[in-house]
């Protein structure tokens, strides 16, 4: 699933527990970060880790694939919402550049 599907689902939090279970991660891990495979661009694929498996890196590998850290799934959430309610119309697509663009150039 690239981030502009990933939005989509971050717009119905009901969602989010299916989301999770979906990737595999471990629920009870200190903090969910959502990663980019390969680069920072709104059709790369999303996978989301426990930060006990990234090490705190922005950038690393897991088996035999790069990922770069976007933002912690609890921010990335209040992102979108904060999109949305301040951006009546706003597409995923919209949202997704937005987030990359806000990663590349302020975070």
């Amino acid at each position: 699933m690239n981030l502009i599907n990933f939005i989509d689902y971050l717009n119905n939090p009901e969602n989010l527990s299916d989301l999770v279970s979906d990737f595999n991660v471990n629920n009870e891990s200190e903090a969910l970060i959502t990663c980019l495979k390969d680069s920072l661009d709104v059709h790369s694929e999303v996978s989301i880790f426990g930060i006990e498996d990234t090490d705190g890196d922005l950038e690393f590998e897991k088996n035999g694939s790069r990922f770069i850290e976007l933002f912690p799934l609890e921010m990335l959430q209040e992102m979108v919402e904060e999109y949305i309610n301040t951006y009546r119309n706003i597409t995923s697509s919209e949202i997704a550049q937005r987030l990359i663009d806000y990663r590349i150039n302020d975070a």
